[in-house]
């Protein structure tokens, strides 16, 4: 399995990992033979890169949430947030989140009887799932986060009740500043930052939303240094579970593909964190983030230290800037005789010079 990126995409690769749409249907499901027409769909639907099938590798990587159970979960907020968006109109009693608490419920029990917290897949997003399939996403390794900080099955929950309600304010939210191709105005940015306020508020007199997860809806976007909105606080003026949020929802923001920016590569995503680290970011949380967002996700190609060219095939917690890679080409670009598997974890020497394209010798 590689990932490769939607303008290098060929007919007759095969699908490895499959694609939800906004509805919680699959959108392209794993094993399906691309051709031009659904090379085509992809780039028009704003799918930045795909895995396909490598016959070279055998790799065994599991997401945390299978894509059925994905597609339930990203049906279920998106129907939370058109509740919301139905509330914010109609100015109507507190919308029903009984479905998104069994959600929170059912992705930490998920989480708790995991051993290996790694963030080694990607998570794909279209552009018409990107908010929903977000909200997901940073629940979920929010949730990872907070297992590594000790925090009790309650608080898990209020934490993944905040993580993945922390954009419902984006209802509120013009269309056309949410998908606008290009800089927003002043004017706009100011809109936009208006979203923690509404969402906020959308929630405040709905009793299945702790005081503790509205807390992150209201303040994901503070930073630790204090440059943050919508109130300017700082360091542990900022409640726990919205520092946990905060470098996650970056994070998956900046490899995701959005109307008015490209997708940055996961590596370079997690060294905007942890140059981040003390600045924008709570210091602890970006320890326990970088210790299992993996930074070269399974399926990259990668340039070693000796020159020599290969695929990542496998990450570990506490290790993530040190997988295994596959090598398959030499120095000089030709292929091995036989690939070898080598672990940089435990080869001090090899390192990680920078991620390439697939080659083409």
């Amino acid at each position: 399995m590689k990932l490769v990126s939607s303008d290098k995409l060929k007919a007759g690769m095969v699908v490895a990992r499959p694609i939800i749409s906004d509805t919680g249907t699959l959108l392209l499901n794993s094993g399906i033979t691309l051709n031009e027409r659904l090379i085509e769909l992809i780039k028009r639907r704003g799918i930045p890169f795909l895995y396909i099938k490598d016959e070279r590798v055998d790799v065994k990587a599991e997401p945390l949430i299978s894509p059925e159970d994905m597609a339930r979960a990203t049906h279920t907020i998106k129907k939370a947030f058109e509740a919301a968006l139905q509330n914010n109109v109609k100015r109507s009693l507190p919308f029903d989140l009984e479905d998104i608490k069994n959600l929170v419920f059912n992705i930490v029990d998920v989480i708790l009887k995991q051993n290996d917290l790694v963030v080694h897949l990607i998570d794909i997003k279209n552009a018409d799932s990107y908010t929903f399939q977000h909200s997901l996403q940073v629940m979920t390794i929010s949730l990872m986060i907070g297992k590594k900080m000790n925090l009790t099955k309650s608080q898990l929950h209020n934490l993944g009740m905040g993580a993945v309600l922390h954009d419902i304010g984006k209802v509120a939210i013009p269309k056309n500043i949410l998908n606008k191709e290009g800089p927003l105005t002043p004017d706009e940015v100011e809109i936009l930052k208006a979203h923690p306020r509404i969402g906020f508020e959308l929630l405040q007199d709905n009793s299945k939303v702790w005081p503790t997860a509205k807390a992150v809806v209201l303040q994901h976007h503070e930073k630790w240094n204090g440059t943050g909105y919508p109130k300017g606080l700082a360091g542990e003026e900022i409640h726990l579970y919205s520092r946990i949020a905060a470098p996650v929802n970056v994070y998956d923001a900046l490899v995701s593909k959005r109307p008015y920016t490209k997708s940055l590569p996961p590596h370079e995503a997690y060294a905007y964190v942890r140059e981040n680290m003390g600045v924008l970011f709570d210091p602890e949380v970006c320890k326990q983030f970088l210790d299992i967002v993996a930074p070269y996700p399974i399926g990259t190609w990668v340039r070693l230290s000796s020159g020599y060219t290969g695929l990542v095939v496998s990450v570990k917690q506490g290790m993530v800037q040190y997988p295994d890679v596959t090598v398959f080409y030499d120095e000089n670009m030709k292929p091995l005789k036989e690939p070898v598997t080598i672990s940089l974890a435990e080869n001090a020497i090899l390192s990680i010079q920078e991620v390439v394209e697939e080659p083409t010798p």
